[in-house]
C-alpha cells in the first residue's frame, strides 16, 4: 500500500494502537506490574481492571481476541516480563506479525507485585504530550536469533506522533506508518521469494528424501543415484564393518593446534551427516545430498545412532521430530552456524515445539534435517546377510529396486488408486495368508495397520494420476520388497505364486513385473488379498492368457 493511498480511517486506528499502547504501560507500571505476563493484562481478585472498557475507548475490542488489522498490516500487542519484573525491551512491544519488526518501549524494568493495586482512573494516563512523563520514545526495531535491536530503524518522540484526538496526522506519524508499511511489503517479499525457491526446490528434486536404490551387483545403483545428483552439492561416503557413528555424525577427537606445548588440542571433528545438515541450513534454498554407498555393509541402526529419529519426514521433507544433541555438537553448532543457518534451524525447532516465534535466540540444543537436505543411498540385495537393516529403520525409507535386464514392464498392470483404497483390506488379507502359509512368522513381523504412513496413502498432489503412480512404488518398495527380504524370506514358495517361466526360482523382479490389481491375488501371492472386483472377466484365472483372448476375439469377428 503507498503512502498516497492510507485512508484517514487507517491513521486513526494506527494512532488508537498507539495509544493505547502508551497507557496501557503507564497504567501496568502504576499499578504494581499488574499483567506482567501475557499479551495483555490477566483479569485477577485484586485487580481492578475492566479490559474490555479499556479497549473499546479505543475502538480497539477485536485486540482482546485477534491481531488488528490495519491495511495489509497486522499487529498485536505483547505486555511481559521476566522473573517477576514489568518489562520492556524485549518483553514490551507492538509486533508486526509475519516479520520480525516491532514497536518497542527502551525503559527500565520494574518489579512487580501480586497484590499492588490501583483505583486511579485509565484516563489519567493519557499523557501522550507531556515530554517529562515516561515512555518518552517510540522505537522501531527488529528482532533476531542474537536479541534485539529495538532501534535498528530509528526512533520518534511521542510528543511528535501528535496521539491526542485534537491534532492532525503529523508528519513524524506518516513517516512511521510509511516505514512499517515499507519494512512489512520487504518481509513479504522475501517469504514469496523463499516460496518461489522452494518450489524449485521441489520442482528439481523429484527422488524422495531418503531413498535407497537395490539390487545385484552391476545393475547401476551408483551411476543412476550420481546422474540424480550430480547438478547438487552433495557428499559421498561408504559404509563398511567398521564404520561407527562418530565417523559418520562427528566426535571428540585430536586435531593439531599451534596454541598448545604439545602441538595437539581436542575439538569436536563433524562427520558427513553434520556437514551437510550444516550445508544445507547455510542455504536453505539449495537442495544438498548426503550420498552413502553400500548402506548395508556396516550396521547402519548403530552408525545413525539417535539421528535415526530425523528419519520421520513430514509432508515438506523436513524431520517430523527432533533430537537433542550432545555438549560437544552443540558447542560445534553454536560456533559453525552462521546467524541465518540458526534461524533456520530455530524455525524447523519451533514448528515441531509449536512453540513462540519470539522464543529467545536458539542455542543449537536440538538439531533436525531440513527438507533441502536428501539421503541417497545404493544396497546390494546380495549383501543382505552383512549387516541385515531392522523393519523400523526400513520403514523411513523409500527402496526401488534396479533389476538385472531392465525395468521395462514392471509396474505396468498396477493400478495404485485400488491399492490405496483396498491397502486395509489387503494388508489383513496378507497377514492372513502368512500366518496359514508362513513358516513360524512371529506377529511382530506382520503389516500393521501404519506399516505405510497417512502421506503414503493419501498423497496431497492434485493429480490423481500421479497419486495412483507413486502408491504403485510404494507398495512394491515397501510392502513387496518387505515380504519378500523379511518376513517371508524363508517360505516364499508358500505365500507367492511361482510363475511358469521362473523354473520354480523366484526373485524379486518376478514379483513387480506380474503385479497386476486385475486379479484377486494380485498376480503374485498363492491365494486371493483384494477385494472380489465387479467385473469378474477381468479377474480370469491362471489359464487364461493373452493368446487366448485373441482367438476369442477372432472367433467372435467371425
Amino acid at each position: 500500500m503507498e503512502h498516497s493511498t492510507v485512508t484517514d480511517a487507517e491513521y486513526e486506528q494506527f494512532k488508537n494502537l498507539l495509544r493505547f499502547f502508551y497507557a496501557q504501560y503507564r497504567y501496568n507500571r502504576t499499578a504494581g506490574g499488574v499483567g506482567k505476563v501475557g499479551l495483555l493484562p490477566h483479569l485477577k481478585d485484586n485487580c481492578l481492571y475492566d479490559l474490555d472498557r479499556h479497549l473499546s475507548q479505543f475502538n480497539l475490542g477485536e485486540l482482546h481476541y485477534q491481531p488488528l488489522q490495519i491495511g495489509q498490516m497486522r499487529f498485536s500487542i505483547k505486555f511481559s516480563g521476566n522473573a517477576g519484573y514489568m518489562g520492556s525491551d524485549p518483553n514490551t512491544f507492538i509486533s508486526l506479525l509475519g516479520t520480525p519488526i516491532g514497536l518497542y518501549l527502551h525503559q527500565p524494568a520494574l518489579q512487580g507485585s501480586g497484590t499492588a493495586t490501583t483505583n486511579q482512573p485509565f484516563g489519567d494516563f493519557f499523557t501522550w504530550d507531556d515530554p517529562n512523563v515516561e515512555p518518552t520514545t517510540l522505537y522501531l526495531g527488529e528482532r533476531t536469533d542474537s536479541g534485539t535491536d529495538y532501534k535498528k530503524y530509528g526512533s520518534y518522540q511521542f510528543t511528535s506522533l501528535g496521539l491526542n484526538q485534537t491534532n492532525s496526522t503529523t508528519e513524524a506519524f506518516k513517516q512511521l506508518f510509511t516505514q512499517l508499511q515499507d519494512l512489512n511489503t520487504q518481509m513479504k517479499n522475501a517469504r514469496q521469494t523463499q516460496q518461489v525457491h522452494q518450489e524449485q526446490i521441489e520442482a528439481d528434486v523429484s527422488r524422495p528424501h531418503n531413498w535407497i536404490l537395490f539390487g545385484a551387483p552391476g545393475t547401476g545403483k551408483s551411476y543412476v543415484i550420481d546422474q540424480a545428483a550430480k547438478q547438487y552439492p552433495h557428499c559421498r561416503v561408504t559404509f563398511h564393518p567398521d564404520y561407527t557413528y562418530a565417523q559418520f555424525v562427528g566426535a571428540y577427537k585430536p586435531v593439531p593446534s599451534q596454541q598448545t606445548a604439545s602441538g595437539i588440542t581436542y575439538g569436536f571433528v563433524p562427520g558427513p551427516f553434520v556437514n551437510t545438515l550444516t550445508e544445507s541450513l547455510e542455504n536453505p534454498n539449495t537442495p544438498h545430498i548426503l550420498i552413502i554407498e553400500e548402506i548395508n555393509r556396516a550396521d547402519p541402526a548403530a552408525v545413525f545412532g539417535d539421528v535415526f529419529q530425523l528419519l520421520d519426514r513430514n509432508d515438506e521433507g523436513s524431520s517430523e521430530y527432533s533430537v537433542r544433541t550432545s555438549q560437544e555438537l552443540k558447542d560445534y553448532l553454536q560456533g559453525k552456524l552462521s546467524a541465518n543457518a540458526k534461524e533456520t534451524l530455530r524455525a524447523l525447532i519451533v514448528n515441531l515445539d509449536q512453540s513462540e516465534t519470539d522464543a529467545p535466540a536458539y542455542d543449537c540444543s536440538e538439531i533436525a534435517i531440513p527438507n533441502n537436505m536428501y539421503i541417497w543411498a545404493s544396497m546390494n540385495s546380495a549383501d543382505q546377510g552383512v549387516f541385515p537393516m531392522d523393519t523400523a529403520f526400513k520403514r523411513r525409507w523409500t527402496f526401488q529396486y534396479l533389476p538385472i535386464d531392465s525395468d521395462n514392464g514392471i509396474l505396468q498392470s498396477a493400478d495404485g488408486a485400488f491399492l490405496s483404497e483396498h491397502w486395509d483390506e489387503i494388508r489383513t488379507n496378507i497377514n492372513k495368508l502368512l500366518k496359514s502359509q508362513g513358516r513360524d512368522i512371529p506377529e511382530d513381523k506382520l503389516l500393521g495397520p501404519y506399516f505405510l504412513s497417512a502421506r503414503e496413502l493419501h498423497n496431497d498432489d492434485e493429480d490423481a494420476e500421479q497419486n495412483a503412480q507413486n502408491f504403485v512404488h510404494v507398495f512394491a518398495s515397501k510392502v513387496i520388497m518387505y515380504l519378500f527380504e523379511d518376513t517371508a524370506r524363508y517360505c516364499r514358495a508358500q505365500v507367492f505364486r511361482i510363475p511358469d517361466e521362473s523354473q520354480g526360482q523366484l526373485y524379486l523382479s518376478d514379483l513387480l513385473r506380474n503385479l497386476n490389481t486385475n486379479r484377486p491375488d494380485l498376480g503374485i501371492f498363492a491365494e486371493s488379498v483384494a477385494p472380489t472386483l465387479e467385473n469378474p472377466e477381468n479377474t480370469d484365472s491362471e489359464e487364461s492368457t493373452p493368446d487366448d483372448s485373441e482367438e476369442s476375439t477372432e472367433e467372435s469377428a467371425e
